[in-house]
């Protein structure tokens, strides 16, 4: 069997009658839980035979009403704990993170919101550092082509930094960047962006007004073919034993090798799903000698 060089495997299943931990606590509060997610990332080598080992974990807790999530993370060898308190308004938009390292907050994130639920302002606070990074958003619709502005301006610790101008076409794809100063009149540079069969950008063209330089870059992503990325139906899977994810993983890959091995794709997506509660997604770069597995498992609180 020929070698991956770079294979990610998202494995996401509901397990039936699995026990969980019922509530959690995030800042000062403590919830309840309804559903917990296990994640398990692994190393994964592959020349005669599959191997794989386990580089770290995380596990999820989910509100009653999801408006507010928990994950906590333990990265490697690393004996300190990475936690990140997700919060949720009414209409499921992201309003804040809290990220810490053990007991210790080490940034906040905020957003806020349009009554068309469009985002109009982003703060992140470092709390190493002090600073404070925000951004305004504003927009505009052409209403005979159905093409829109995002208009952006970014501070830090109050002072403006720069603005920036995004163009999107009426299928709401960027087709244009427009980096300004500080004044929001001259210009930095305009990038424009050409895309490839699969959707993914396959060029960067970015011109310097005041250098009156051109510069193109290739981006091989927008080159693979469409083929190698997709969504493809399974049956319903049969019950996951939370125990078996390394024997279930190496089933996964076997069933699957035709596509995984596809020399005309050196880099693909796939997504198979039941439509129920199973979604496994395997994934690679083969530009990247690193190989990992993903391996996440939702259970009934």
């Amino acid at each position: 069997m020929k070698p991956f060089t770079a294979v990610s495997i998202l494995f996401l299943c509901l397990g039936q009658g699995a026990l969980a931990q019922t509530t959690f606590k995030a800042g000062w509060k403590t919830y309840e839980a309804t559903s917990v997610i296990r994640e398990y990332n692994y190393h994964y080598t592959h020349t005669d035979s599959v191997r794989i080992t386990l580089a770290d974990s995380a596990i999820t807790y989910i509100a009653a009403d999801s408006s507010v999530v928990l994950t906590q993370a333990i990265r490697g060898r690393d004996a300190n704990v990475y936690r990140t308190v997700h919060f949720f308004g009414p209409k499921k938009q992201l309003l804040k993170t809290d990220e810490y390292k053990d007991d210790n907050l080490l940034e906040t994130n905020e957003w806020r919101y349009d009554d068309k639920n469009r985002k109009i302002s982003h703060i992140r606070s470092n709390t190493t550092n002090k600073n404070v990074y925000k951004k305004l958003y504003e927009y505009s619709v052409d209403k005979k082509t159905g093409e829109s502005v995002t208009s952006e301006a970014a501070y830090i610790n109050g002072k403006i930094e720069f603005y920036t101008k995004l163009y999107f076409d009426k299928n709401n794809v960027m087709y244009k960047e427009v980096r300004l100063n500080d004044n929001n009149k001259d210009i930095v540079h305009v990038e424009n962006f050409t895309y490839g069969e699969n959707g993914k950008v396959k060029e960067r063209s970015v011109y310097f007004p005041e250098f009156k330089v051109t510069k193109t870059f290739t981006e091989p992503a927008g080159n693979i073919p469409a083929k190698c990325f997709g969504l493809k139906a399974i049956p319903p899977m049969e019950r996951v034993n939370p125990t078996m994810k390394v024997p279930y993983i190496r089933r996964v890959i076997g069933k699957n090798l035709a596509a995984l091995q596809d020399a005309s794709c050196p880099e693909y997506e796939y997504t198979f799903t039941n439509n129920v509660n199973c979604v496994i997604t395997i994934s690679a770069n083969k530009s990247n000698k690193h190989r990992t597995v993903r391996y996440r498992l939702k259970e009934k609180a």
